[in-house]
């Protein structure tokens, strides 16, 4: 019978002891991930939203070795989504891309299924894209300055198109126009793609949406250019200004993407995770990528895109109030 001297007996129990002090998340954290990830998009194919989500989904599965797979999971503006994300088992699982009209519904809607801060855990703010001012040709407005003459002269004569009530294009609109203080139609349209139809044909003045979507009629006339949203001009479109500078001063908007995870997930899991995205953000493949997405890095962590999110909230919020939006 083989003995164990006392000097084995102290070292196996120490060992014992120090690998049950080790918080249950940190080993979870390191056996992570060992099967499939789902990573749910609360908006549909072919939105920014869904084109980060698949470009980390493949590399993350790339790193893991296991497979990320993206469940678009469309509904209600994104609150189906949203919804899922926030009752997932908080395991790592489960993640989830939440963008701008998160904010903007929990704005517009104080009767949401969940609570749009505290039953999420914020991982990573990854990428805005901004939106262009766009008029149809047409339109006798070089500028935005011109635009807001125009519209003081005809007031609720000029119309704009969107998405829908309460998506994005909506809401960045209907901004600009309560802050020039001027009187513009909106027409509500079922899909981005229909309202940007109608713009090219002239049936509808104006509308705002990605660059990337506007960008390539701009470029052979049909569009004209009359600002930018965000808050500094954009290479995607440097001659561009941006709408405070050409006149509506202090507008900015961007449409943000971050993933998130339910809000129970241990935090040496959502470090990992986390840490694990921003390697791939700073891959030149990644950059390359985002660029040609007509979207620009921007990398805030989990206490920072809380924040963030948190102001974006009540930023819509008073959006909201002064214009009166609604969604469907």
């Amino acid at each position: 019978m083989k003995h164990i001297n006392r000097r084995q007996a102290a070292t196996t129990t120490l060992t014992t002891l120090a690998l049950a002090s080790i918080a249950p998340g940190k080993v979870f954290a390191q056996a992570y991930p060992n099967r499939v990830v789902k990573m749910i998009v609360p908006y549909g194919p072919g939105t920014v939203s869904d084109a980060t989500a698949r470009m980390m989904a493949e590399r993350l599965a790339e790193l893991w070795g296991v497979a990320v797979v993206v469940e678009n999971m469309t509904g209600a503006g994104g609150v189906v989504g949203a919804q899922a994300i926030a009752r997932a088992a908080p395991d790592g699982y489960t993640l989830g891309m939440l963008a701008s009209n998160h904010a903007m519904n929990a704005a517009l809607n104080s009767n949401l299924p969940f609570d749009p801060v505290r039953d999420f855990k914020p991982l990573l703010h990854t990428t805005f894209n901004q939106f262009a001012f766009c008029v149809n040709s047409a339109v006798p407005a070089n500028t935005l300055q011109e635009l807001i003459a125009l519209a003081k002269a005809k007031p609720g004569v000029l119309t704009y198109a969107s998405s829908g009530n309460g998506g994005s294009p909506h809401l960045a609109m209907a901004k600009l126009v309560h802050m020039a203080g001027i009187q513009m139609m909106h027409v509500p349209y079922k899909s981005n793609g229909a309202g940007v139809t109608d713009l090219l044909s002239g049936q509808v003045d104006m509308m705002a949406t990605s660059i990337s979507v506007l960008a390539p009629h701009v470029k052979t006339g049909k569009l004209r250019a009359l600002a930018v949203s965000g808050d500094l001009r954009t290479p995607l479109m440097p001659d561009v200004p941006t709408a405070s500078e050409a006149g509506v001063t202090g507008y900015s908007m961007k449409n943000w993407n971050g993933f998130v995870a339910p809000a129970a997930l241990p935090a040496a899991l959502a470090k990992k995770i986390q840490n694990d995205m921003i390697a791939i953000l700073k891959d030149k493949r990644t950059i390359d990528r985002v660029v040609a997405l007509g979207a620009e890095l921007e990398i805030l962590t989990g206490d920072e895109f809380d924040k963030k999110l948190r102001g974006e909230i009540a930023s819509w919020t008073q959006v909201v109030k002064a214009t009166g939006a609604k969604t469907d």
